[in-house]
């Protein structure tokens, strides 16, 4: 799936009531969404090592795991160093929670790169078996339609 579609799912997740829950939950919901392509960093080195790292390692459970704990430690750490509060969100922080929410957003990406005709590696490093939903291509306008769309409607204050 592409980065449009998966910041659109964080920034959908975010409109829900769950952005309430704890300072930076909107944060956490966007950014956990996107985390997994870390991987995309591999391009700096040579398109074969991109390649190779494509969608593996960062989108594997084992990472999976590991990912929200470094997403709630950095927005932790940002917390404590800026003292700051997004507006329309709760000004105390709740730890667990942003870790919660850190888990759900993390955990979508590798499911929408799951749906796609080019798959992922679930169990990578153990395993580099692609597994593919084939339900919706790379890049799909539907799915912005109804992820922005609802994004869109959720912000609006009238019909």
């Amino acid at each position: 799936m592409d980065p449009i579609t998966h910041t659109l799912l964080g920034a959908a997740l975010a409109q829900t009531p769950l952005r309430q829950k704890t300072a930076y939950a909107s944060a956490a919901l966007i950014i956990g969404a996107n985390l997994p392509d870390i991987d995309g960093i591999a391009m700096l080195a040579d398109s074969d090592t991109a390649l190779l790292l494509r969608r593996g390692w960062t989108h594997g459970i084992a990472t999976i795991l590991l990912l929200p704990l470094v997403l709630t430690g950095a927005l932790v750490l940002w917390n404590l160093l800026t003292k700051h509060t997004s507006r329309g969100e709760s000004t105390s922080l709740h730890i667990g929670a942003l870790l919660g929410l850190s888990y759900l957003a993390v955990a979508t990406h590798p499911s929408l790169d799951w749906l796609n005709n080019y798959g992922m590696r679930w169990l990578r490093p153990f395993d580099g078996n692609w597994f593919y939903g084939d339900a919706v291509f790379i890049v799909d306008p539907w799915m912005w339609l109804l992820l922005g769309g609802s994004v869109f409607l959720s912000r609006s204050r009238r019909w």
